[in-house]
């Protein structure tokens, strides 16, 4: 996951913070150009410890940042788009598609 999705990561977990107080983070990363934030509503227990809403909710959150990371800019934060000129695919606005070389490392 690049810099220019920073401020998406800390708001995203902000209002995870506020819904889902013990929220257990479990990755964040790049998939498919769209930010991807894995989390349960609380730390795991065998068995499971949360209702289906509860999860339902959690994920209506994450998928909401997830939306909004398809049109910012993964490297610098500037409005962006998919790209898909790379083995990896990338959200990046015009002048980091140009900057960023083939094998999509920043």
């Amino acid at each position: 996951m690049g810099p220019g999705w920073r401020h998406l990561v800390l708001e995203c977990h902000e209002a995870l913070v506020a819904e889902f107080p013990e929220y257990e983070m479990l990755a964040v990363k790049q998939k498919w150009g769209a930010l991807a934030f894995q989390a349960f509503p609380r730390p795991w227990q065998p068995g499971g410890n949360w209702t289906s809403a509860e999860h339902a909710r959690l994920d209506a959150i994450i998928e909401a940042f997830a939306r909004r990371s398809e049109e910012i800019c993964e490297r610098c934060g500037a409005a962006g788009a998919l790209r898909e000129t790379r083995r990896i695919h990338l959200t990046l606005c015009d002048a980091c598609e140009a900057a960023v070389p083939e094998h999509g490392h920043f």
